[in-house]
């Protein structure tokens, strides 16, 4: 349940970057808002496509690798 919460809050959020930058590219010129708000939505795609990046499974308190 809490998964498919997550796909649809992420679909939400995507979207709702996309119409600001919709906002700030074409409908009113604001280039500095509109660089942030893209800048904010490529560093996520790219978060998202690299695995690598973001930690999946961290515990606290443990270590992860053997001295």
């Amino acid at each position: 349940m809490s998964k498919i919460v997550s796909i649809i809050a992420n679909i939400a959020l995507y979207a709702f970057l996309l119409f600001l930058c919709y906002e700030y590219f074409v409908k009113e010129w604001d280039p500095w808002m509109g660089f942030v708000v893209a800048f904010v939505l490529v560093l996520s795609i790219i978060i998202w496509c690299i695995p690598s990046i973001h930690a999946s499974k961290v515990s606290p308190g443990e270590y992860p690798f053997e001295d």
